[in-house]
């Protein structure tokens, strides 16, 4: 969709929405994002509803109140594309084994769809600095508290003292923040080269020394390989390449170095260290960082008073191209030399990637240097066998966790998703959904060569080309932060090629009709909302072991989805922990009665039961999930509720 306003309406015209156009699209890129990464990414469902219904909202005042909205076609198909595979996931719900998972599949969409209708109508293409701005603002944000809790623990009270000891929070996977933080990356050194205020570059190239080190302590593999990729694109694309490169060679050295320093650091990259140590070591390094912030933001002033007073002649910019080639040039024929052509390359990664993740012993730089998948291979492999059993419709969405369960592999944990969005789309929506995710993700890149000249789709084309490699093999898509960040950057490329775009304004009738739409949107967004808001306090009310206010707040659930068997499951667990076994019992059977494939509620129903009953329903747990080990230990009162 293209949005157009008129600058100056005729006297009879209806009445103008006007905002301050610069400041909305900032609070599109800012507010959903920063909101739902706070939220541990959005992962949980009801933290959808408190981004999704305020983003329909906006879409629908801006088709209802602005005076004049052109829809181009890239921008008309990219958003029905998002809104067909929406319609098509909440449709599986109908053949899907298990229907409850795939609407809330379709909720977590309808997000997505919320986010970019909303910058697509509130944004023109002047704003492209705008959005992505408010992007990078949100991203800087996390980053920072992120980094803060390993910096700085005894101030900000979060210390991972466990095994594990990789940076995760807020979004709380490690490796959905080391793409968040690898796109803001990518970003700021586009805001650091050509932003327009002095002021702007100096931070931008200052928080690349936040950004970078916040990457590195997430320890995580394939978003350095994504953001190779994005850097990548974003030199191809860029038709100032020599521009862009002069940046980084001038920009990047004191970021990298800040990940080298953070590197020495053993009380930072050593899990099972005391917080005495992570404090110390971390202290140490805020004041380098701090140093090196400062200076990266010196070199950014000089860079720009020279780029300003300097124009380099013809031959010198031939002869840094030239040697930028020979760079490369070497830099390949090394790798050849070293580890072979291009085939022995492709089996040794391939043979690196299958082989079982490395046992690091505590430090955790040496995880880097090794390319195992940690088991992807093997969840890739479920998904299209589960694929194969179901080649037209798909199983059903987020009906993939069932399908592993059943077949899970004895070497590779339990995980509710097939850490790869591509092959998982095709097991759960079938070749009709994955068409029409890979047609909306691939809409964008197709007006690369009309937005390119805008300086900064060079690097929001690299964030999302980060994205896009990075989702094939992990499940950023149930992280909303990471996926609409990503989705965002897309959409800020189609606003910027707006101007190649000529079509008529959209009518008054279909204005209207799009009214009503998103309205209805918003209306499913607002139950979905109060649905999921109240399973979630039943389920903390529990935890606090207030069984009265947990079985209260599932009522209501039950009330608001009656789709879901998670609120008669609450009610069971509720009723449980009150020693009300009878009604326990009755509120599982209920929920059984709603989707007998799932292991959980068998397990609760075991809980609440004796004798031949409790040994009936730890059968048919464990007949859906056969290498629970857990299962033989339920029954009787010191079951956990």
């Amino acid at each position: 969709m293209t949005l157009e306003a008129v600058p100056r309406p005729s006297a009879n015209s209806r009445l103008a929405f006007r905002l301050p156009t610069g400041l909305v699209p900032v609070l599109i890129g800012f507010a959903p994002v920063v909101g739902l990464a706070g939220a541990q990414g959005g992962y949980f469902s009801s933290a959808w509803g408190w981004a999704t219904f305020p983003l329909l909202w906006a879409a629908a005042l801006a088709l209802a109140l602005r005076e004049r909205i052109r829809l181009s076609r890239s921008e008309r198909i990219f958003i029905g594309l998002l809104v067909a595979l929406t319609l098509w996931t909440l449709l599986s719900a109908t053949w899907s084994a298990a229907s409850a998972p795939s609407i809330l599949e379709s909720q977590r969409a309808l997000l997505y769809v919320a986010g970019v209708g909303a910058a697509l109508l509130l944004s023109r293409s002047r704003n492209v600095s705008h959005l992505l701005g408010g992007l990078l603002g949100a991203i800087c944000a996390i980053s920072a508290f992120s980094l803060a809790t390993r910096l700085l623990p005894d101030r900000v009270g979060v210390y991972e003292a466990s095994s594990v000891y990789r940076l995760a929070q807020p979004i709380g996977y490690w490796n959905g923040l080391a793409v968040f933080a690898g796109m803001g990356a990518l970003l700021a050194l586009a805001f650091a080269g050509r932003a327009r205020s002095l002021a702007a570059r100096a931070a931008c190239a200052g928080v690349l020394v936040l950004l970078l080190p916040t990457f590195y302590f997430t320890f995580g593999r394939g978003a350095w390989v994504a953001l190779g990729a994005g850097l990548l694109t974003a030199i191809v694309v860029d038709p100032r390449r020599l521009h862009f490169l002069a940046t980084l060679l001038v920009l990047a050295p004191l970021p990298a170095i800040s990940v080298l320093a953070s590197s020495r650091e053993p009380g930072l990259t050593h899990a099972g260290v005391t917080l005495s140590r992570a404090v110390h070591d971390g202290h140490r390094l805020t004041l380098v960082l701090l140093f090196l912030g400062v200076a990266n933001a010196v070199a950014a002033l000089a860079f720009a008073f020279v780029e300003r007073r300097v124009s380099p002649p013809a031959a010198l910019r031939r002869g840094f191209a030239v040697a930028i080639a020979l760079v490369v040039v070497l830099g390949v024929a090394v790798v050849f030399s070293r580890y072979g052509g291009p085939a022995t390359i492709a089996q040794k990664g391939y043979d690196a990637f299958k082989a079982p993740p490395p046992h690091v012993e505590g430090n955790l730089k040496k995880r880097l240097l090794n390319f195992s998948g940690n088991g992807r291979a093997d969840l890739w492999q479920l998904a299209w066998e589960d694929a194969t059993k179901h080649p037209v419709l798909g199983a059903g969405a987020g009906t993939y966790e069932r399908y592993f369960l059943a077949h899970q592999p004895s070497d590779v944990s339990r995980v509710r998703d097939a850490h790869g969005l591509y092959i998982e789309t095709l097991a759960e929506l079938g070749p009709v959904g994955l068409l029409l995710l890979l047609g909306a993700l691939a809409l964008p890149l197709t007006v690369l060569a009309a937005a390119r000249t805008n300086p900064l789709v060079p690097a929001a084309a690299g964030a999302y080309a980060a994205y896009l490699v990075h989702t094939g093999a992990d499940w950023d898509w149930e992280l909303p932060a990471v996926t609409l960040t990503g989705l965002l950057c897309g959409t800020a490329i189609l606003i910027a090629g707006r101007r190649s775009h000529r079509s008529p304004p959209l009518r008054a009738q279909a204005r209207w009709i799009g009214v009503g739409l998103v309205i209805l949107a918003a209306g499913s967004a607002a139950v979905g909302l109060v649905g999921n808001t109240a399973l979630s306090r039943s389920d903390l009310a529990r935890q606090s072991q207030d069984w009265e206010r947990s079985a209260r707040d599932a009522r209501r659930a039950n009330s608001w989805m009656p789709w879901s068997p998670k609120p008669w499951e609450a009610l069971g667990r509720a009723q449980l922990g009150a020693g009300q076994l009878q009604e326990a019992r009755q509120s599982f059977l209920r929920g059984i009665s709603m989707d007998s494939g799932d292991w959980e509620l068998w397990y609760r129903l075991a809980s609440a039961s004796r004798g031949e009953q409790r040994r009936d329903a730890l059968r048919h747990a464990a007949r859906l999930i056969p290498r629970a080990e857990l299962l033989p230990a339920a029954g009787g009162k010191g079951a956990n509720p």
